[in-house]
């Protein structure tokens, strides 16, 4: 914020210089009363210059210094609409901080409700990789925006045990969230990591960072994201996210730099980024995008 005062300051500060010396330039040429030059001895005055010609000077000399003035205004002012769109359009993290906020929809890529055409065909293929990969998935009722809800009756994903805090389950989710957790499986397992333990996967609610709710729907909302409450690993051990991530545990730390580095998932909230909202688990997201597969069928 300081730096960006500062630049406005400085931009502003540089078309005041331009301007001056545009004026004083008209001042000197074009203006026989004020002229610093054109003094004539002989006759005891200055030189008029005030002909048609100069004339002509006068006035170009006066729009080029509006028009500077206005570029230079303007240019000064277009990083901060630049930086008040950008804003709006995502979920981003701030390169200084490290800390997050919330912006846009939240929606995934080519995202609409009802589901497309297109997300329905992305979650049929979706269902046929969970076949593949043998998960004993069962599909389930549709609640809130999950576009194809499923269950995991055994709670197997990858080679990882998925276990609820509270309640029972199965949990509902969607099929992309399943995916995506099969596939990051056997790295959470080289990582150590036999068990997880949520709170919660589905539930409607908006975006909360920072303390604040924002005017979005939560990606909870569409069966896309998880909140992790803790992990065991292969000795018994369970590493607590509130007890145990800010004394630095170097699983909880692998498992954060491991999900953020993987394009499975969208966003990893962590006591890190968010220590307001996300003090005590840590929330991910899958990272799904229906966007192309609109693209091939309006092209075909």
């Amino acid at each position: 914020m300081v730096e960006g005062h500062t630049a406005a300051a400085g931009d502003a500060g540089a078309s005041a210089d331009i301007v001056a010396k545009l004026k004083l330039r008209m001042i000197d040429h074009c203006l026989p009363l004020w002229s610093t030059e054109g003094w004539d001895g002989k006759t005891g005055g200055f030189i008029d210059r005030l002909d048609a010609d100069m004339l002509r000077s006068w006035i170009t000399l006066g729009l080029i210094a509006g028009l500077v003035a206005g570029v230079m205004a303007s240019a000064a002012a277009s990083p901060s609409r630049e930086k008040s769109a950008a804003a709006k359009r995502t979920t981003q993290r701030t390169s200084k901080t490290g800390l997050v906020r919330a912006n846009g929809n939240n929606m995934p890529r080519g995202f609409t409700w009802p589901p497309s055409r297109a997300m329905a065909t992305a979650e049929a293929a979706c269902t046929r990789a969970l076949d593949a990969g043998r998960v004993a998935w069962k599909p389930a009722h549709r609640e809130g925006r999950i576009a194809a809800a499923v269950t995991i009756d055994d709670g197997m994903l990858g080679g990882i045990a998925y276990t609820p805090v509270f309640g029972k389950g199965p949990y509902k989710l969607d099929c992309q969230l399943a995916k995506a957790l099969h596939a990051i499986g056997p790295d959470l397992y080289a990582a150590g990591v036999r068990e997880v333990r949520f709170g919660s996967i589905y539930r409607w609610s908006n975006v909360r960072v920072g303390g604040k709710t924002k005017n979005a729907l939560s990606r909870h909302a569409l069966g896309l994201a998880m909140d992790v409450v803790s992990f065991v690993d292969d000795s018994g051990r369970e590493a607590k996210v509130e007890r145990d991530y800010n004394s630095g545990d170097p699983m909880l730390h692998a498992i954060e730099h491991l999900l953020d580095g993987s394009s499975l998932f969208r966003l990893v909230l962590t006591p890190s980024n968010d220590p307001i909202s996300h003090h005590d688990h840590f929330h991910i997201e899958a990272n799904p995008s229906y966007a192309t597969a609109t693209r091939r069928r309006r092209s075909s």
